[in-house]
């Protein structure tokens, strides 16, 4: 099959699955759809208002530049995505000279929902097979995806540098789609399993999580030349003095694709409510995103 068609059928079903981050397309393409390798490069540049990353709030509004590579052979799809976002920086803490030190802002009680990592680069990398279901193909994937930044401590009293901590943000996750059959419905949905760690950093921000959660897609509806695809997420994430079900995310996205240009415009609108120890709290993420095929090979 011409690539062209691929690019088409890709940005019909690029959200077949939650999107963790919001601003990542999660290309999806149909084996039965290509019958040779394809490789192709999308250039995503958006902008996210009270961004959320893995269940911890950034409680930042930012810009996002987003490259990803995906090659597809046969059944399976391996891709490596690189993401800038900005504003972009090293935070900054003080620190008593009292032993142990105490570090000012305070973090986040173990009771509250932790903070996210300052925004920053971040690097991925998945690997995903699809298998055939019931009436449509069905996709796992493993996810690694890493974090890198720098934590600048100087002294309370004179604001001298004393400490540059390089830390790390890393999260393992493995997903697979579902379809089941009930009473004449056909309901698809994903289960999501990851666990996010963080290290190199002040002893009361190391904070660790491990995540379970089922995503929910509800059938597409088309408005005119405008596609809504609506998606509800339930799930349980450790780590902030709340056990059982703890999150609840329903979105909606609107997306349109541009014919002749090939380009895609993406709004997705995500009140995320996540419980704590302190009780539940409403994030309003939304983006605005277009994305783009730079590089299709073969041609």
């Amino acid at each position: 099959m011409r690539v062209s068609i691929v690019l088409a059928l890709l940005a019909a079903l690029s959200v077949t699955a939650q999107q963790r981050p919001i601003y990542d397309p999660d290309d999806f393409v149909d084996p039965r759809q290509h019958d040779r390798p394809v490789f192709i490069s999308r250039l995503v540049l958006g902008a996210a208002k009270d961004l959320v990353n893995d269940y911890r709030p950034a409680r930042r509004d930012a810009g996002v530049l987003h490259f990803a590579n995906s090659f597809y052979w046969s059944r399976f799809q391996a891709d490596y995505k690189h993401t800038q976002e900005h504003p972009s920086g090293s935070p900054r803490l003080q620190a008593c000279p009292c032993l142990p030190p105490v570090y000012f802002p305070t973090a986040p009680s173990n009771d509250d929902t932790p903070a996210a990592p300052p925004l920053g680069a971040r690097d991925t990398l998945q690997f995903g097979w699809y298998r055939s279901g019931r009436s449509a193909m069905l996709r796992s994937r493993f996810t690694i995806s890493q974090q890198s930044f720098e934590t600048i401590v100087t002294a309370l009293d004179t604001e001298k540098v004393v400490a540059r901590l390089h830390g790390h943000d890393r999260s393992f996750g493995f997903e697979s789609e579902t379809e089941l059959h009930i009473a004449g419905l056909n309901i698809a949905g994903a289960i999501n399993i990851a666990r996010t760690i963080v290290s190199g950093t002040t002893p009361d921000r190391s904070r660790s999580q491990n995540e379970l959660t089922y995503t929910n897609r509800f059938p597409v509806k088309a408005i005119g030349s405008v596609l809504i695809r609506p998606t509800l997420t339930i799930g349980a994430v450790t780590g902030r003095g709340a056990n059982g079900p703890n999150v609840i995310h329903p979105a909606i996205e609107a997306f349109f694709h541009h014919t002749s240009s090939g380009g895609n415009v993406h709004f997705i609108y995500g009140p995320e409510t996540i419980r704590s120890g302190k009780g539940w709290v409403t994030r309003h993420q939304m983006l605005l995103s277009i994305d783009h095929a730079i590089f299709v090979w073969p041609r």
